[in-house]
C-alpha cells in the first residue's frame, strides 16, 4: 500500500499563538497527516515562492492540500481539523458557516496575536 501524501500547513513561527495552535495540531494528529512548516523557516520561504498570486501579502495560516491547492485563513484552519482526534475534529464542521463570516472571526482573533 503506498504511503499517503500528506497535508502542509504553513504556520508564522515568529508568533506564540501560531506556534501553539502548531503544537496543538502535532499533538492531536495521529497519522501524522499534517506537515506542520513555519512560514520563516528555510523551508517555508522556499514554499512561499510558490504562493498564488491572489494571495500574496496575505497575513495568514495556509494549508496546501495533496493536489497542491492553497488554502488560507478559516478554509485552512476547518481541513486541518478534520486530521484530528476526536473531538477536535468535529471542528471541521465549521465548513458549514459560510466563508465570509468564518473568515471575519479569523481576522478578529489574527488582530489579537501581535
Amino acid at each position: 500500500m503506498a504511503a499517503k501524501k500528506s497535508t502542509t500547513v504553513l504556520f508564522d513561527d515568529q508568533c506564540g499563538k501560531c506556534t501553539r495552535w502548531a503544537d496543538f495540531i502535532q499533538k492531536r494528529d495521529p497519522y501524522s497527516i499534517v506537515n506542520l512548516v513555519g512560514q520563516n523557516s528555510e523551508r517555508g520561504k522556499e514554499i512561499l515562492l510558490d504562493i498564488p498570486k491572489e494571495m500574496e501579502g496575505l497575513d495568514s495560516i495556509f494549508l496546501i492540500s495533496n493536489e497542491g491547492r492553497w488554502f488560507p485563513k478559516s478554509a485552512a484552519i476547518w481541513r486541518v481539523c478534520r486530521h484530528l482526534t476526536f473531538p477536535w475534529s468535529l471542528g471541521s464542521l465549521m465548513f458549514l458557516v459560510p466563508w465570509p463570516i468564518r473568515d471575519f472571526f479569523y481576522d478578529a482573533y489574527a488582530r489579537m496575536r501581535k
